[in-house]
């Protein structure tokens, strides 16, 4: 079978993650896999493309104006002659760029074939900033739906899409296909003391990096936790104005901002307490890779991430900050046993719901 995916570019995120994971099986299980990228990656990202290109796997980059790329004609036109000559079975699209491209470029290829769509996040409700490209994104999103009822079947990657994808078009009737992570063989650490706490993600507004930077200088005021020495460690990359914006509203020693993150396992290994405040995500696929680290992790009251972590039973959820602040001391007095139930749980959540192996066999479902 002959397997084309189209993405942006190959930044590592989450969807790129999850592509990397599904062509490796692919591969792994014979098909010819090639890759089409509509632009080049991003700055201060790591890019997964030496990853891809140690599959075997073909790799064709446009590289004009990345915003422009999948629906400017010269991009068009390319990925008309690109699809024509190889002639897949499959064509299975990560972005709306990619969507729009690959639904044009079939119209124009005499042997068609199947269109696969993935839908990665909730566009257009992340916190932007800017409200006039956060209407035109709604706008273009609503027509861009109507492209999406004609692929062959439609991905999202949690209910909570599934249900934002019915109020944009209740027509379409996606397949739930939640990311899939492997569980990695833990080291046994001592976690009586708590002294570490992370994030990891890109940092912007929608991420929730203030509430939690505001919660943890909180926490260090009072007199009982100041002997911890308690760590946060932030993991990811973001603009340089808004990273500075963050230090100038505190100014703690023990705060420690660690750019990109490449070694996911150093991280995990490093931290205690994975906090992960973010108001909007498609899946969250940072925190499933927290808990298959054994990382005893607190989150939002919001979907999907309360899909995922059930309160008191394999993490904890918060509204506002007043209760994050209150669930982290509380985690900091925690015994090892309370920890080890709470992680262990977490673990069969991931193997229950979120492994590797049911991701790709529901992926396969779809294609055929």
């Amino acid at each position: 079978m002959k397997i084309c995916h189209v993405i942006n570019d190959l930044s590592r995120g989450g969807a790129e993650s999850h592509l990397y994971s599904l062509v490796k099986l692919q591969v792994k299980n014979g098909y010819e896999v090639s890759i089409l990228l509509l632009g080049k990656d991003l700055i201060d990202f790591a890019s997964l493309e030496s990853q891809f290109l140690s599959l075997n796997v073909n790799i064709l980059r446009f590289n004009g104006p990345k915003k422009l790329q999948g629906i400017n004609p010269v991009s068009i036109y390319s990925g008309i002659g690109y699809l024509k000559k190889n002639k897949f079975d499959i064509i299975h699209t990560h972005s709306p760029r990619g969507d729009f491209l690959v639904y044009i470029a079939n119209l124009f290829i005499s042997q068609k074939c199947k269109r696969v769509v993935t839908i990665h996040g909730k566009y257009g409700t992340y916190l932007q900033g800017n409200f006039i490209v956060d209407l035109l994104r709604k706008i273009f999103l609503r027509q861009q739906s109507n492209i999406w009822k004609k692929a062959h079947n439609v991905i999202v990657i949690s209910e909570s899409i599934k249900d934002w994808l019915y109020k944009l078009n209740p027509s379409i009737n996606p397949i739930v296909v939640p990311y899939g992570v492997e569980i990695p063989d833990i080291k046994t650490k001592d976690n009586k003391h708590f002294p570490t706490l992370g994030f990891l993600g890109k940092l912007n507004k929608n991420k929730g990096i203030e509430d939690l930077v505001h919660v943890y200088g909180e926490i260090l005021k009072k007199e009982n936790f100041r002997d911890l020495e308690i760590n946060l460690l932030i993991g990811g990359t973001g603009s340089e104005s808004y990273i500075n914006e963050i230090k100038q509203k505190i100014d703690i020693k023990n705060l420690k901002f660690l750019g990109y993150v490449e070694d996911r396992y150093s991280f995990f290994s490093s931290i205690d307490i994975f906090i992960f405040p973010s108001y909007s995500e498609g899946l969250g696929l940072v925190l499933l890779e927290a808990m298959s680290h054994g990382v005893l992790c607190i989150t939002r009251n919001v979907a999907p991430m309360n899909s995922i972590i059930k309160h008191e039973v394999n993490g904890f959820l918060f509204k506002d900050n007043n209760e994050l602040q209150e669930l982290i001391e509380n985690a900091l007095k925690l015994n090892n046993l309370e920890i080890d139930n709470l992680v262990q749980s977490a673990l069969e959540t991931i193997e229950n719901s979120y492994s590797i192996i049911q991701m790709y066999s529901s992926i396969e479902k779809a294609y055929s």
